[in-house]
């Protein structure tokens, strides 16, 4: 995830850092999104700095050549005549899901060899986000789900442990955790979370608390923008279940303002306790092999699924 839909208006152009290189990801005045590498392949002009949208192209802030949707040369320069030359941007395959802009950073041309489906309960408020910026690896946050007895240690859980064993398919690793954890002004109250990674690149959780009707969909989408450095983009949206004394006696459009109310605070809750971890991802190492202890959870078999993510012949986030 390069950025929240909000963070990028028609006419807007970004860049944003992915694995030791800038992208450029720009908005036409249609609404379409496109992320491209961010040289011109005329004379190598960076497009994120002063490059323009006008219609549905990107113009080139050094000759004013204009790039199409498709990366292709739509228009020459002014005094320019003639052929285009034939190389055109490079455009990485993207998508806009779930209040996100998303890339995929394999092999140019290729089509991503999966999608993140829409997964937003349209009866919930707008996600609202926040970023946190860390030195870890996307494969070190994504674990610390699997990883149960961190939940009770650092973040105080009274209680929390894996409803089943996880479920894996292809690219998907889901998993259902059960808890008990303190919730002002009402004491502890017990609830369970649904996650489902995706990849190493999103994580999709919905945590319900059926004693006060609250359900909560948090995002984490790390995103690796050097060797050991990730900013993590954590988004919130909330839902107050209709069916829950006493919201079952109020009118839905006064739910959904309630919930968009208190998706701040709920926001600032979630990034509270990732901030518990942030010191210990900061310094930690990665420990390849861990030496596991009853009550860690299935770390080992969430780490071979990871594998599946790196090339052929490494031997994943310690690599």
């Amino acid at each position: 995830m390069l950025a929240p839909s909000t963070e990028l208006r028609p006419g807007d152009v970004v860049t944003k850092r992915l694995m030791g290189e800038d992208v450029v990801i720009y908005r036409t005045r249609a609404g379409r999104v496109r992320v491209v590498r961010p040289y011109c392949p005329h004379l190598g002009a960076h497009l994120g700095c002063g490059g323009k949208v006008e219609g549905e192209n990107i113009v080139c802030p050094f000759h004013r050549f204009a790039f199409g949707p498709d990366g292709n040369i739509a228009r020459l320069g002014p005094g320019y005549t003639g052929k285009p030359p034939r190389d055109g941007l490079t455009v990485l395959p993207s998508e806009e899901v779930n209040d996100g802009i998303f890339a995929w950073t394999g092999t140019p041309q290729a089509k991503a060899p999966w999608r993140i489906p829409s997964l937003l309960d349209a009866r919930g408020s707008r996600p609202q986000f926040t970023v946190l910026d860390l030195h870890t690896h996307p494969q070190e946050v994504f674990e610390n789900i699997v990883d149960v007895g961190h939940v009770r240690a650092l973040h105080g859980y009274t209680d929390a442990e894996h409803a089943r064993p996880p479920v894996t398919e292809g690219h998907t690793y889901s998993v259902p955790l059960r808890f008990v954890r303190p919730f002002p002004p009402f004491g502890n109250l017990r609830g369970e979370t649904e996650v489902t990674m995706y990849g190493l690149g999103f994580i999709h959780a919905r945590s319900c608390v059926p004693e006060i009707g609250l359900e909560i969909t948090v995002m984490l989408a790390p995103r690796l923008i050097e060797p050991w450095r990730v900013h993590l983009t954590v988004g919130v949206s909330v839902l107050l279940a209709p069916q829950v004394r006493p919201f079952n006696r109020l009118p839905q459009s006064f739910l959904r303002a309630f919930a968009t109310a208190a998706t701040p605070l709920n926001l600032r809750v979630v990034a509270a306790d990732l901030y518990g971890d942030v010191p210990v991802w900061n310094a930690k190492v990665y420990a390849s092999p861990p030496r596991l202890a009853a009550g860690d959870g299935p770390i080992g078999a969430y780490r071979h699924w990871a594998r599946q993510f790196y090339p052929a012949g490494t031997g994943g986030a310690g690599s």
